[in-house]
């Protein structure tokens, strides 16, 4: 019976996309950032926090965020409210840096339960990081 070696791009694929779900696991706070909510994720997770913190009813806020994984080409941010099933009535603008980025011109414009999504993409995938909000 023949055996097959595995090697070659095949490996080297393998081998990173193992890496990078190491890299989001083991994901610390950023250096120098208080306060903060971290979003856990399959190949990313994410650290964000609000500016300014709490999220503010009716006002424009943005958000920082930084990601552990494999490398990004885009991410996108937006809003939703579940139990109204809508969303935000802006479309933030998003400056990538790396893995770290800023969201602004986000709003959640009334009271409630929100849901802040990062929707993350690279090479290694695609993957929708959610993180909820209680605004009262």
């Amino acid at each position: 019976m023949a055996r097959r070696r595995l090697g070659g791009p095949a490996l080297a694929a393998a081998l990173a996309l193992v890496l990078a779900a190491g890299q989001a696991a083991a994901c610390d706070r950023p250096e120098g950032w208080t306060g903060g909510r971290r979003i856990a994720g399959e190949l990313w997770t994410a650290w964000w926090r609000s500016e300014p913190a709490p999220i503010p009813v009716g006002a424009h806020f943005s958000i920082r965020f930084q990601l552990c994984g494999p490398p990004v080409d885009r991410v996108k941010v937006r809003g939703w409210m579940p139990d109204h099933r809508h969303g935000m009535n802006y479309r933030p603008g998003v400056t990538l840096n790396g893995l770290s980025g800023t969201a602004e011109g986000l709003m959640f414009h009334m009271l409630g339960r929100w849901q802040l999504i990062l929707d993350v993409r690279g090479k290694a995938g695609r993957e929708t990081l959610t993180a909820e909000a209680v605004l009262e």
